[in-house]
Order: C-alpha cells, then structure tokens, then sequence
C-alpha cells in the first residue's frame, strides 16, 4: 500500500485543459456506447470539442443496393445520430471508409488533429473491466495521439471524474502522464491522486545464491534513498502542475499498485513505455497488465509528448 497522502493548494484560477480535441470511435456495439460516455464525459469536463467517428467497408464487388456503399454510409450516419442524440448533443459526426478500422481511425485522427481518441473494450472483457481487443492494439503503434479505453458495461454505471489516478516513476513519460492529468482535474475541479512507485522487484541478473541472498538482505537499504528521491520529485511535480491532489509513495509491483489504485480513481493515466518511435502509444509490461484488467478507465499518453 502506498503512504504518506498529502493535500496540495488550490489550483490557480484560468487554467486550461490540453484536450481541446476529443474523437470516439462507434461501432453499434455497446462497448462503442461505453467509448461515447467516456469521451462526452472527458469533453463535457475540460470544453473540448467532440468528434464521433464511424468506419465502414468499401464494397471490392457489386452489392446489392441495400449492402452497397450507400447503404452502408447511411448506416453508419444514422449510427452516428443516435448515439450523439443519446450521449453528445452538439459533437461533430465522421463517416470513414476503409477495410482497416485501425488505419480508418488513425487516418480521421491525423487529419482532425485529434489529441484524445477514445475508444471500448474488447467484447470478450469481464464486465467492468478494461480489455483491448486486435483493433486497439493495431493503432496502438500508430497512434500519435492520448489513446483512453473504456471498461466493458461503463455506460451502464454512474460515469464521474471527480478523482484522476495517475501512475508516476519520475521520468519523462510519467511527468507527461501527470502534466494531462493535472489539465483534466484543473478543468473538471477533480483530484489528481499520484501513485509514485518504486518497483522493488529484484532484477534477475544472473544472480548466483549466495550474491541473490545478500541482494535480498541488503534491498531495502539499497532502496531507500530511491523512495525519498521519488516522494521529493512527485511532490515538486504535482506542485508545478497547480492541481489538487494527493500523492501516494510506495515499494512495489508498478503494476498491482496501479490495479489498486483504480478500484479508487474515475480514470488512471499512464505514460508509455520509454523506448520505441517517437510520437506514438506504446505500452510496457506495467501499461499491457492494466489494458488487460483495470477496473477504471486507463488513458495513455503518447511518448511525444514526453
């Protein structure tokens, strides 16, 4: 468990959320609809303007009139429709056309200059629970933008962001990580509650039994410094940020630490993992173990903006 929870000051008047552009992918499934609340939620807290985006085939042969181009494009309007009458009144609708949903997406948030794409879990996920599915994980080392997923059955709870748990470790990622979360509780009037977690997990180097042993016997001294630097930065971060907020600083598997922390947060932001392309969503072990089981919705910051 993570310890020694402080309050922060109040955050300065006339701060602004970096999300000003928010896009949500619909499929007619009702994970799609959990992707719409969560995204109409996100706009609706910082004033970003929503998009809602539907991608459907392009026919390769000639189709009958009610499976044609056509047919489908109006499907996907009407889809579009009533899930803004629904969920977003006033959001913009995208229709695309493409085989591939991933690059569709990729494609409309590129050129709609989208800095959040929203998206719902896998149907094969536990109620309640965060799961990508393929299609999620095609875009993910694509997509240059915050990429946010939606727990399965989250339209059928009480959607709230009064509390945003963020996952910090003191480097490049994580600082991007808590510098969005910050706008987005500054925008919401939420809490930022840090999560600054030491992994204390023994590196398996090789170790021989006798030189393990030692390791083992000596670990929390080894750690300690490393603990008291981490609570010194998360603290002069959050401070920087102007954000209300609590920070946690804990030992522990990065991983399990985050999954708790989600049963008492509205959303948890994560950074990406620190070597990869530039500019893109890429998960580590810590991001893949929360896109398969958090129990919160899980927005992750792309490496550029790191």
């Amino acid at each position: 468990m993570c310890a020694g929870q402080s309050p922060h000051p109040s955050h300065p008047a006339g701060s602004t959320c970096s999300l000003a552009r928010v896009a949500v992918g619909i499929d007619g499934y009702p994970e799609g609809g959990d992707a719409a609340v969560l995204g109409a939620m996100v706009a609706r807290a910082t004033g970003a303007e929503l998009l809602l985006v539907a991608v459907h085939p392009d026919p390769l042969v000639v189709m009958p009139p009610e499976l044609g181009w056509t047919a489908l494009h109006k499907q996907a309007e009407d889809l579009l429709h009533e899930t803004r009458d629904s969920v977003a009144p006033g959001a913009r609708i995208v229709v695309e056309t493409d085989w591939s949903v991933p690059r569709a997406l990729g494609r409309v948030v590129a050129r709609e200059h989208r800095d959040l794409l929203v998206l719902g879990s896998s149907r094969d996920a536990p109620a309640g629970q965060v799961r990508i599915g393929t299609r999620t994980r095609q875009l993910l080392s694509h997509c240059a933008c915050a990429l946010a997923v939606a727990p399965r059955g989250f339209s059928a709870g009480e959607p709230r962001l009064r509390r945003i748990g963020v996952g910090y470790d003191g480097g490049r990622e994580a600082r991007a990580a808590l510098t969005l979360a910050a706008s987005i509780a500054i925008a919401a009037d939420a809490q930022v509650h840090v999560s600054a977690i030491v992994d204390d997990r023994i590196p398996d180097v090789g170790w021989s039994k006798s030189g393990r042993d030692s390791i083992i016997a000596m670990w929390d001294q080894v750690l300690a410094p490393a603990v008291e630097a981490l609570s010194a930065d998360a603290h002069a971060a959050l401070a920087a940020t102007g954000a209300e907020g609590r920070i946690g600083v804990c030992r522990g598997d990065p991983a399990q630490v985050l999954r708790e922390l989600c049963d008492d947060v509205d959303l948890l932001v994560i950074g990406s993992r620190r070597w990869g392309a530039v500019a893109r969503v890429l998960l580590g072990s810590t991001g893949e173990a929360l896109m398969r089981d958090a129990s919160c919705p899980v927005l992750v910051v792309p490496t550029s903006a790191a």
